[in-house]
């Protein structure tokens, strides 16, 4: 998804008031002690990997769309804006995947 705001908002357009909406994202690391060796993990194995098994670009593909993903603060922050409110945000695999659990507030509807 290249516009996360857009996407986003679509998400809290069509869901029905109260529902719930989870984002799972491959996401890169902030800190802690396997943040260089799984940051290490998505930006150098899994393309070259990718790349002996596939014979093709793809998996750095999906690198460089882990690397350009926000923040989880700055993602709450793009959820929120949208509408949804954000339930909880769960750090998976030392960061390199989060859940974002969220939710349209009831009672509210949107055009």
């Amino acid at each position: 998804v290249t516009d996360r705001p857009r996407a986003l908002r679509e998400m809290a357009r069509v869901l029905r008031p109260g529902a719930r909406v989870d984002i799972l994202e491959a996401t890169e690391p902030e800190g802690g002690p396997m943040a260089w060796g799984a940051k290490f993990h998505l930006r150098v194995i899994v393309p070259t990997i990718g790349r002996l098994v596939s014979g093709g670009s793809e998996y750095r593909y999906l690198q460089q769309s882990i690397a350009v993903f926000p923040p989880a603060a700055e993602f709450n922050k793009l959820m929120r804006d949208a509408g949804l409110e954000v339930e909880a945000t769960i750090p998976l695999m030392f960061g390199a995947t989060h859940l974002w659990v969220g939710r349209k507030p009831a009672g509210l509807l949107q055009a």
